[in-house]
């Protein structure tokens, strides 16, 4: 656009002094005559205007194209003041002459462009239709599709009943995909019910396994406990065989007996209660209550007395007496105690001390035993399922996943084991009951 510019310029301006000398050969009036030599100079220097004014700006002559105009942005105008071609040095100003040019070759390229780009226009417009369309014939039975899908779920059966196409299309490739992945979800699903209840039936097994465990070591204690309470019930009723036999009994002597008697049945019953309590399997909402975890430790140890004795094992026991208050089931906590305090009598141990103590808001229950303590190594398996280090046909790997389960599930607590000294530490903490804390503030 510059050198057009500067072209232009150099055109003006020896116009300029052509249409000066014209001016001064021939009459300045003659009006006609100019317009002629206008347009014929328009004509050979392929001028869009042309055009001449006087010393007061009245347009004298004005020569134009056709299509012409002033605001195109690809025309180039110019002005040049025209002198007298005198022969003296005045240069007396006679008027003033304005050119315009059409930069031809942009213009003719703006309008190929133009032209171009509506026909690209027009062809996207014209693609972008037929691609709408036909995108909306391929979605119409997509959205069919997918509106029996949404509703899906896991066993029910796919029909698609809004599709009618052939087997030749897409689509039906489609259907054919979401029907073999409902039936392989359908097949997968049934298999996983299948192992799931599976797992379920062996772990069933194998819990009450460990039940039936526990169970005949506590009835073996409390055959061994009631050795002595039989004994000296067999020792009253011989002494008093024996004095009724030699004449009358004393009624003061009789009834002491009579209370020893019934003494040795309440701690006998007393055992089968604990007994029988632990027994119950399910925690029902009557089973919860607020308890005493001294209690459940010490009905614990009344169970395992006789198992000490045998074993020669020392007890020594730290029970806060009135602080340590907890809420569940007393039976489950017995258990938890129990699994443990027979891991240590396994683990061949001649020391064991259980404490129970306040801290916070929590239960905490100590217990340590001398047995050795076990590998850091399976620190991190030792509450898993399965896992255990006793002979196969001495343990199932489920004590302490049971007592996992149920200080986590039942009380909402937590339990850790670590070596400590020459044996285990396991410590359980249980949320304080809310009386207890209560009446701690």
């Amino acid at each position: 656009m510059e050198s057009e510019k500067r072209h232009i310029a150099i055109i003006s301006e020896s116009l300029s002094a052509k249409v000066g000398v014209w001016y001064f050969i021939n009459n300045q009036n003659a009006t006609s005559q100019m317009d002629a030599f206008l347009k014929k100079i328009l004509i050979n220097y392929k001028l869009e205007y042309i055009a001449f004014r006087d010393t007061n700006g009245t347009l004298v002559s004005e020569i134009t194209v056709p299509g012409y105009s002033a605001d195109s942005p690809y025309t180039i105008e110019d002005t040049r003041v025209i002198y007298s071609p005198e022969i003296d040095d005045t240069h007396h100003k006679v008027g003033t002459l304005e050119i315009a040019y059409g930069y031809h070759v942009l213009k003719k390229l703006s309008t190929k462009f133009y032209i171009v780009g509506m026909l690209l226009a027009f062809l996207l417009i014209l693609y972008f239709s037929l691609e709408m369309r036909l995108l909306k014939e391929l979605l119409n039975p997509l959205r069919k599709i997918a509106a029996e899908i949404k509703g899906y779920k896991p066993g029910d059966k796919l029909i698609f009943e809004s599709y009618n196409g052939n087997k030749d299309d897409a689509i039906y490739e489609i259907v054919n995909g979401f029907l073999h992945m409902q039936q392989n979800i359908d097949n997968a699903l049934r298999e996983k019910a299948i192992e799931e209840e599976n797992n379920r039936l062996k772990d069933a097994m194998l819990v009450k396994q460990s039940r039936f465990i526990e169970m005949g070591t506590m009835i073996n204690n409390i055959a061994h406990q009631w050795k002595q309470p039989l004994n000296i019930i067999e020792l009253c009723i011989t002494d008093l065989t024996l004095k009724s036999m030699m004449g009358p009994v004393d009624s003061e002597y009789q009834q002491k007996l009579f209370n020893d008697m019934h003494m040795q049945v309440a701690y006998m019953s007393k055992t089968i209660d604990i007994f029988k309590n632990f027994l119950h399997n399910d925690q029902t909402k009557d089973d919860l209550e607020t308890f005493s975890v001294k209690n459940a430790i010490e009905d614990t140890l009344r169970l395992l007395g006789s198992t000490f004795d045998k074993n020669n094992i020392t007890l020594t026991l730290k029970l806060d007496e009135t602080s340590c208050i907890a809420h569940g089931s007393i039976h489950k906590l017995e258990q938890v105690i129990l699994i443990i305090l027979n891991n240590a009598v396994d683990a061949g141990s001649s020391q064991i001390t259980v404490e129970c103590l306040r801290e916070k808001k929590d239960n905490v229950i100590k217990i340590y035993d001398n047995g050795g303590g076990f590998d850091p190594a399976i620190s991190d398996k030792l509450f898993d399922a399965y896992f255990t280090t006793k002979h196969q046909s001495q343990g199932t790997g489920l004590g302490l996943f049971i007592v996992k389960m149920i200080v986590e599930m039942k009380f909402n607590g937590s339990i850790e084991a670590r070596n400590y000294n020459d044996g285990a530490l396991f410590i359980i903490r249980l949320p304080l009951h809310t009386d207890a804390v209560s009446a701690q503030k």
